[in-house]
């Protein structure tokens, strides 16, 4: 083993070359790699939550881990204090089906969950996906409300680190519209690692507020940075102005929420201010640009980036 790592960097110093990022399918997990080194793992096979809890807290379809390109892990993964927190994934809260409220996010409700269904393809540099949003889960009143589409391209970023484009479509799997009601949060949401609390790691956004204020405000962007276990990390997200209501309110921890751990849980919610009602003639498109870097980053920096995404 050590002869044949040993041969493969005397290769790469000989021939100048640096390793690709590649894709390698586990049987639960589409892991993507820069040479050894997982970047991120895409899990879509149904994952249980830690013994103890329940299993209305099972999903499928989400990433974790989300690593920087040293294999330091920026994301948590059901934790005890919210088993339905699933690294980086995508859910809606509070929304009207059929007459009903259903709830995809808070999975102990048993209203709603979202299931990786197929995927359409995949490739080294990205994957797309089928998804179903489904209510009532496993029950005879079973059945799927939204159907997603999920685009995932990914390769290295111009600064240390990488880039991961998140593009998700919904749309309408029966006849009957769905509406994403106003509420606090909803849509893409990440849950970082539990020790970058303040002190530790720091939140800003494209308006200039942090983790102690950010709440409630519109953001074009937002980056959350701090110490990881041997260096440093930053975790990028840029919102397309397409988006629904973009500039997108934020919903953001701040050090009193969960006990008052000071860890953070931060999501890009379109409807908070204002509900969206998707009809079955219509798709509901969101694009994100999410940069994972090995180094801190200024405000400038991000601003440039997002400019660039949207050219």
């Amino acid at each position: 083993m050590k002869t044949t790592l040993f041969s493969s960097l005397f290769l790469l110093l000989l021939t100048g070359c640096q390793p690709s990022v590649r894709y390698v399918d586990t049987g639960k997990t589409l892991e993507y790699k820069l040479g050894e080194t997982t970047l991120f793992a895409y899990n879509y096979a149904t994952v249980y939550p830690p013994a103890g809890a329940k299993d209305v807290y099972k999903r499928s379809g989400f990433f974790h881990p989300v690593n920087n390109t040293r294999g330091e892990t920026l994301t948590n993964l059901s934790p005890a204090d919210h088993y339905h927190h699933y690294g980086l994934w995508y859910a809606w809260t509070k929304t009207t089906f059929e007459g009903n409220e259903i709830d995809f996010w808070n999975v102990v409700k048993k209203q709603g969950t979202v299931r990786f269904r197929e995927f359409t393809n995949i490739s080294d540099t990205g994957f797309s996906a089928v998804l179903d949003h489904v209510v009532y889960p496993d029950s005879l009143a079973e059945q799927t409300a939204m159907i997603e589409n999920l685009e995932i391209k990914t390769g290295k970023s111009s600064l240390p680190g990488y880039y991961m484009d998140y593009t998700t479509t919904i749309q309408c799997a029966t006849n009957s519209p769905i509406t994403l009601e106003c509420y606090r949060y909803g849509g893409l949401v990440i849950r970082t690692r539990e020790d970058w609390t303040p002190g530790r790691a720091n939140f800003m956004t494209s308006e200039g507020f942090t983790q102690k204020d950010a709440d409630n405000t519109d953001a074009r962007w937002a980056f959350f940075q701090g110490k990881a276990d041997e260096g440093d990390a930053c975790i990028l997200i840029l919102s397309h102005p397409k988006n629904l209501n973009h500039p997108e309110p934020l919903r953001i921890w701040d050090k009193n929420v969960n006990a008052g751990k000071g860890d953070m849980m931060w999501n890009f919610s379109p409807t908070k201010k204002k509900a969206y009602t998707l009809n079955p003639s219509e798709k509901l498109r969101l694009q994100y640009r999410i940069f994972v870097f090995d180094e801190l980053i200024h405000t400038d920096v991000a601003e440039r980036l997002w400019k660039e995404f949207v050219e």
